[in-house]
């Protein structure tokens, strides 16, 4: 089974120091960065700073890369939505308090076939973990009221925000641009297939979404 992990684009210097010594293996496609051999495992370094490790010895691999790399935690707060481009069911927003370093198996829940899996990763490593979900039946009451998805996405931020890290001592990265009223969040674009907090998040917001029985359609559906 293969192992993925993410990295920010500054680390990438450090996991190719880490396998300078092993077998390198040429790249196979433009989106790859470098690959290497270590102990009978495929490692490929993608240009986004995702690491696939392919192998039977994949676990040992894992720690290697985590040990290796990994000084001191990096306790993030990260924030995502599932649900925003559907014309039914909840828009579900989701915050994860943790420490990147053990959440560095989670991207972009669109993504992730073995959503539970996930979730329970997310489940053991979080600190905190906080959801926001807005009923159809909300959506279309707001709207009517001229209240768009951005305001109510940015107050679910801001109030997750507050109940996970109430002094601020705690970076807060966020999928998606910029959001008016969200001042001092770092906005990523793609952030939940980027930054593993983000990824946490969306797995939670995608896994509560699914798990919601409400299917109504929202009567006044727009994407904004």
């Amino acid at each position: 089974m293969a192992v993925t992990l993410n990295f920010g684009n500054g680390e990438k210097s450090a996991i190719k120091k880490l396998f300078s010594e092993f077998k390198a293996l040429a790249t196979k496609t433009a989106f790859e960065e470098a690959r290497w051999n270590a102990w009978g495992c495929t490692v490929t370094l993608y240009s986004t700073g995702k690491l696939v490790i392919q192998g039977k010895r994949e676990q040992q691999v894992k720690q290697f890369i985590l040990e290796g790399i990994v000084n001191e935690e990096e306790i993030e707060l990260g924030m995502d939505e599932a649900g925003r481009g559907e014309n039914f069911g909840p828009l579900v927003i989701a915050g994860v308090l943790g420490d990147k370093n053990k959440l560095r198996e989670l991207r972009d829940s669109k993504k992730t076939t073995r959503i539970n899996e996930k979730k329970a990763i997310v489940s053991k490593n979080a600190l905190a973990i906080a959801t926001v979900s807005f009923s159809p039946a909300l959506i279309d009451s707001a709207r009517k009221k001229g209240i768009s998805l951005n305001e109510l996405q940015a107050k679910a931020f801001k109030a997750i925000n507050f109940a996970l890290n109430p002094k601020s001592e705690w970076p807060v990265i966020v999928d998606g641009m910029p959001l008016r009223g969200c001042n001092g969040f770092r906005f990523v674009v793609k952030g939940d297939d980027l930054e593993p907090v983000i990824g946490a998040a969306s797995i939670i917001a995608k896994s509560l979404r699914e798990e919601s029985e409400n299917k109504e359609k929202r009567t006044t559906w727009k994407n904004s």
